[in-house]
């Protein structure tokens, strides 16, 4: 019997090859409900999962046991630093002073602050930082994905609260683009899969 006819390898730079240009227009009609037929059809999950194409450490625990556990995601965070631009100290003290999940809790605040129109900047911007179709097609479009993040799953755990009262009210846009960049680059790639798997 003959071999059967395998197709002839792809090139190694394939992906460069096949890169589609960035379609932002699942976001640009926030109002419009229409969207919502475009998404996939995938159980809301309980707690945010982390995409496979994020580079996932093997011995790297779940988040949920350390948020129910642990105490020192619920330590009082009245000593952070006040948030300035473009540098401060308040991103060490995001980096080495908060747990993970108070990372997580803190960018869930943020997002949750904002209006509509400022979230559809921040997912263009978190689009470009990316840089990876792969990664960026999969975020939802429509409606869902712009409204409040659950902060149950976090219920308890502790963020600078005056960071987000300042974000929320003295803010223009364009800094809180430049916030949220600062703060996402400086996540390890496991918070980063938590943060891209709220929106797919």
């Amino acid at each position: 019997r003959s071999p059967p006819v395998l197709p002839p390898p792809r090139p190694a730079n394939s992906l460069e090859v096949a890169a589609m240009p960035l379609d932002y227009s699942k976001w640009d009609k926030i109002g419009d409900d229409s969207d919502d037929e475009a998404k996939p059809n995938k159980p809301k999950a309980a707690a945010p999962a982390k995409p496979a194409s994020i580079s996932e450490p093997a011995e790297a625990p779940a988040p949920a046991p350390a948020v129910a556990q642990s105490q020192e995601h619920k330590r009082p965070l009245d000593d952070a630093p006040d948030i300035e631009l473009p540098e401060g100290a308040w991103t060490k003290y995001y980096t080495e002073s908060m747990t993970a999940p108070q990372r997580m809790q803190t960018m869930v605040h943020l997002w949750n602050s904002a209006v509509q129109e400022e979230r559809v900047d921040f997912l263009r911007h978190l689009i470009d930082i990316i840089g990876n179709p792969q990664i960026s097609n999969r975020i939802k479009g429509g409606q869902e994905i712009l409204k409040d993040l659950d902060t149950s799953f976090y219920d308890g755990v502790t963020y600078p609260a005056k960071w987000v009262d300042n974000f929320k009210d003295k803010m223009p846009t364009a800094d809180k683009k430049v916030v949220f960049e600062k703060l996402f680059k400086s996540l390890d790639n496991q918070e980063r899969g938590l943060v891209l798997g709220t929106l797919m």
